[in-house]
């Protein structure tokens, strides 16, 4: 159906990749509808050194804010709701949704949480090693794209998978993914991509200072 807009933008269109272009089978999984929430979550843990225990705010007068705590950060985790849904194609006489619904997609995103070592195919042809990113028995590294300013270096953790509607065959047709995915950090391309658009936008925010000042200063 036409939205009668001519310039509307073209929407973004989220996706796992494996980061091993050379295993077999090859995993990439676009989203066949954007997940409509993410939830991220960072925390960080505070801690005072033994001595200074329960005597926190006895802080000596020569010493800077919070310079004897130390802080240890989790990795960041991601989780959202993906759904895969067969009616358009089977609609449009898709031959491979007419036999295996979204069964491929589905099966795809299953093996981004099995580890190497368990693929059947990639085994027998030695292609299942995940250069670069740990050994054979580790499930595969991922990159989530979402959008131009976050590519994030990703393992899965968790998949929670509602099967709602089957074909003939008992393939389903419709299916919700709920995905949990754990972010590995460190020295590695595209977390320091993600970090400098972080940075970047950070910096952007600066705009709003005028702003932030009238806040707090309560001035016209």
């Amino acid at each position: 159906m036409a939205s009668g807009l001519t310039h509307q933008p073209k929407l973004l269109k989220g996706a796992f990749v494996d980061s091993n272009l050379l295993a077999f089978p090859p995993l990439i999984v676009p989203f066949q509808f954007n997940p409509e929430r993410l939830t991220r979550r960072k925390s960080a843990n505070i801690q005072s050194p033994r001595s200074r225990r329960g005597t926190e705010e006895r802080t000596p007068e020569n010493e800077s804010l919070g310079q004897a705590q130390s802080t240890s950060s989790s990795p960041e985790t991601i989780t959202m709701d993906i759904r895969f849904d067969a009616t358009d194609d089977l609609e449009a006489g898709n031959p491979i949704a007419g036999e295996f619904g979204v069964l491929p997609a589905l099966s795809a995103l299953e093996m981004m949480i099995t580890p190497r070592s368990e693929s059947v195919f990639g085994g027998l042809l030695g292609l299942s090693a995940n250069f670069g990113f740990g050994d054979r028995a580790s499930t595969p590294v991922l990159i989530f794209v979402w959008g131009r300013q976050r590519i994030y270096p990703v393992r899965l953790t968790d998949l929670n998978i509602q099967e709602v509607e089957y074909n003939p065959n008992l393939n389903p047709t419709r299916v919700t993914v709920g995905v949990s995915m754990q972010v590995i950090g460190g020295n590695n391309p595209f977390y320091l991509f993600t970090q400098a658009q972080r940075e970047l936008l950070a910096g952007l925010n600066l705009l709003n200072a005028p702003d932030l000042a009238r806040a707090v200063v309560n001035i016209g």
